[in-house]
């Protein structure tokens, strides 16, 4: 008896779905991953440029002068802040710290901002502190002509 030996020439049609269904599975959960680093990545931006735009606000805040800038906007990374101050102390001599007046008269400010996001108007956040308003009074004895 002479039996020829068959060698396989190929996969069958049940083997090739079974491969083709594990490569789509496979690469459905990579998309999805993809997905999800890309979402986080987004986020960690988003939250940076936040971070930056209220780092720089602050630094615009710390060089006003709320007695004669009461309320304002600032503009920076897409963000917009808007800000009113209202006097919580009546306005005062400034004292050194020996005791004597200062050159300058100083109050207290309630400061509340409202950021918003410039591209679509949408509410990011609101943010109340206080800061100290001045206004120079007096002319250094040494300054003067």
């Amino acid at each position: 008896m002479n039996r020829l030996k068959q060698s396989p020439q190929g996969f069958t049609l049940l083997e090739a779905v079974v491969a083709l269904a594990l490569l789509a599975a496979g690469t459905i959960v990579l998309y999805g991953w993809y997905g999800t680093i890309l979402l986080g990545l987004s986020k960690a931006e988003d939250r940076l440029l936040a971070t930056q735009f209220s780092r720089n606000l602050e630094a615009h805040l710390l060089t006003m002068n709320l007695q004669q800038e009461s309320s304002g906007e600032y503009r920076a990374n897409g963000y917009l802040a808007t800000w009113n101050a209202q006097l919580v102390e009546p306005i005062k001599d400034g004292k050194t710290l020996s005791g004597g007046l200062s050159y300058y008269q100083l109050g207290l400010y309630d400061l509340s901002i409202e950021i918003t996001r410039e591209s679509d108007s949408t509410y990011v956040d609101e943010l109340e502190t206080r800061l100290v308003g001045y206004a120079g009074s007096r002319i250094p004895p040494d300054r003067r002509l």
